[in-house]
């Protein structure tokens, strides 16, 4: 007998699709999710994989309606420990991902019994609430703000703009059920909507939209301009009480309903490295979340100490 013969796949032959590295963030590319299938099917959720889980899922729903706040989670680990991975995976299964051949994902990774019951209990609870929902991210070495990486990650994971002043249009336009007019007349002129966003303040199609479904908004586009640049300025910085009215308005549903919220930041530990002001705004970030919601949004965070 030789050694690949005692393992269920042949390692000669199952190459890894990940190069055994994974990276936690939201892309929905081809291959992005050949990949993340990969990583479903050779998930072994056992050791401290289970354990760890089964604390993070279990405190979860033991604080969910409990009136305090959800405690957040660090995952620790060596560089190669498989942190990321374990980020991943529960991002994954939080909402229980399908694939376009119809299986999801809890279906295709192997989970322990009570590990699959706890998943069981989140999409039950979930079922009171606003659906479930998950963000995932890395926070750049060079970035100096926190609170707008974090709305960067949690907009694109709701189908908006990353760039806040572009969402908060974006979500004005929907709040006052202009969004389909708008994007109507603007494709109808021969023009792609998220393009002429990204030039909201020059946009001539985009003044002249809201010109047409807004009746007695401005005079004349120069003027729309004008009320755009002065309602959505790009800004450097928000406050945490923005923040939170962000992640609300974003992610809060038709039905007036909060979903339960993961949200998981890979690789913290490297943004902080020794600056003592990043992991003071990290810190405030992760309690500020921590504490709003009612418990329905969850804060994880990874780093090798």
């Amino acid at each position: 007998m030789l050694n690949r013969d005692i393992y269920l796949k042949d390692p000669v032959k199952n190459q890894l699709a990940n190069n055994g590295v994974a990276e936690v963030k939201d892309d929905l590319s081809e291959q992005a999710l050949k990949t993340l299938r990969y990583e479903l099917d050779t998930f072994v959720c056992d050791g401290e994989y289970e354990k760890g889980l089964d604390k993070i899922l279990s405190t979860f729903l033991k604080k969910l309606d409990s009136g305090s706040e959800q405690p957040s989670v660090w995952i620790s680990g060596f560089y190669g420990s498989g942190k990321s991975h374990l980020a991943k995976m529960l991002r994954t299964l939080w909402v229980d991902y399908t694939f376009d051949d119809g299986r999801a994902s809890r279906s295709i990774a192997q989970l322990p019994v009570g590990i699959n019951n706890h998943f069981i209990e989140i999409s039950n609870q979930g079922k009171r609430y606003g659906g479930l929902h998950a963000a995932s991210g890395t926070i750049g070495s060079g970035v100096e703000n926190v609170r707008l990486t974090l709305l960067n990650i949690i907009f694109k994971s709701a189908d908006l703009p990353e760039q806040y002043h572009l969402a908060r249009f974006i979500m004005w336009l929907k709040y006052e059920g202009y969004y389909e007019k708008v994007e109507k007349y603007i494709e109808d002129h021969g023009k792609v909507f998220y393009k002429e966003l990204s030039h909201l303040f020059m946009s001539p199609i985009i003044s002249n939209a809201l010109l047409e479904v807004i009746p007695g908004l401005a005079s004349n586009d120069k003027e729309v301009r004008q009320l755009l640049k002065a309602e959505y300025p790009k800004v450097n910085d928000v406050t945490n009480d923005q923040m939170i009215e962000a992640i609300t308005d974003a992610l809060t549903t038709s039905e007036s309903k909060f979903p339960l919220t993961l949200i998981v930041l890979d690789e913290v530990q490297q943004y902080i490295d020794k600056d003592s002001s990043k992991a003071y705004q990290v810190q405030e970030v992760t309690e500020t979340c921590s504490k709003h919601f009612g418990g329905k949004l969850l804060f994880i965070a990874t780093g090798q100490n």
